[in-house]
């Protein structure tokens, strides 16, 4: 008999199975930058929403305040009454009718600090935010005489 020699047989070459949950680098960059990209633009969105779109008592005190530079002012405000102006005896007098008593609040005390306010015809002796709530409720006409 002839004699066999064993050779054992050479063991299959196993290639690495990837991992469900292994992350592939370039997966990785393209969620940063998608999220970098996606970030920006929400951040340029909403600074750029904030300039156009702001709150209308700000622009009533804008739209004010340029009255009383001698700008033309529009006929109504940003809320909806009307807007004018008045001279007299060398001071100017910025008039806003029918403003809602929360902007009138919220504008009669920014004016309050650049200004004389008035609140429908009372001129208070000392302003406060509750003698300002107090006037304005109801809605008010402001008129104001800037300093």
């Amino acid at each position: 008999m002839a004699s066999r020699t064993m050779t054992q047989k050479p063991a299959p070459i196993k290639r690495p199975m990837p991992s469900p949950h292994r992350l592939r680098p370039w997966v990785l960059v393209s969620g940063l930058v998608a999220i970098t990209v996606g970030g920006g633009l929400a951040l340029w969105l909403l600074m750029d929403a904030e300039n156009h779109a702001g709150d209308p008592t700000d622009l009533l005190v804008s739209q004010m305040q340029t009255a009383a530079k001698g700008g033309n002012p529009p006929p109504f405000h940003a809320l909806g009454g009307a807007l004018r102006t008045l001279y007299g005896q060398g001071r100017i007098n910025v008039v806003a009718e029918d403003v809602p008593s929360g902007p009138c609040v919220k504008a009669g005390w920014r004016l309050a600090k650049s200004g004389t306010i008035i609140v429908n015809g009372v001129l208070p002796t000392r302003l406060s935010a509750a003698k300002l709530t107090e006037l304005c409720e109801g809605g008010a006409t402001l008129t104001w005489a800037p300093d």
